[in-house]
């Protein structure tokens, strides 16, 4: 079986989860992209940017309410593609801390309406989704419990 296969078996695993969300881990250039891009274009999936749910409506949002306002806004805009698996990438563009975004509640409730799969810019340690930046300005860290955790190799 290729990756890509094992990967799609994956995903559509998950479908009847609870909290439908993969998280899509490995080395950087050990292919976590390339392997979502191939399955999305195999399976007619949507493959999105996360820079395209930062719009010019959600910034006007006040930044102590986007938080509370950002999964259903970002849910609208996912609503407006055809697909019931949702493949985001950069996934780090809303770790931004002026955009207040709890990236973990928003995968949660993403999750209610469609397949979320991503694939994570960091690392797993101790059962948590860890992100640094390089420059040392951001650091996250979440429980990877729930998620579904596939490790590309």
């Amino acid at each position: 079986m290729s990756q890509v296969e094992e990967f799609v078996k994956i995903v559509e695993g998950v479908k009847d989860h609870d909290v439908k969300v993969v998280i899509v881990t490995g080395k950087p250039g050990s292919g976590k992209s390339k392997v979502l891009r191939e399955a999305a274009e195999e399976k007619k999936w949507d493959y999105i940017d996360c820079r395209l749910l930062i719009t010019e409506k959600f910034l006007e949002v006040p930044p102590g309410e986007r938080q509370a306002k950002a999964p259903e806004m970002m849910a609208d805009i996912l609503e407006g593609y055809d697909s019931e698996v949702i493949l985001l990438d950069r996934l780090q563009t809303l770790f931004v801390p002026v955009f207040h975004i709890d990236v973990d509640a928003l995968l949660h409730k993403l999750s209610e309406k469609f397949v979320i799969v991503t694939a994570w810019p960091g690392y797993i340690e101790e059962g948590k989704l860890c992100y640094d930046k390089f420059d040392g300005t951001e650091s996250i860290r979440i429980s990877s419990e729930g998620f579904t955790v596939w490790n590309v190799d």
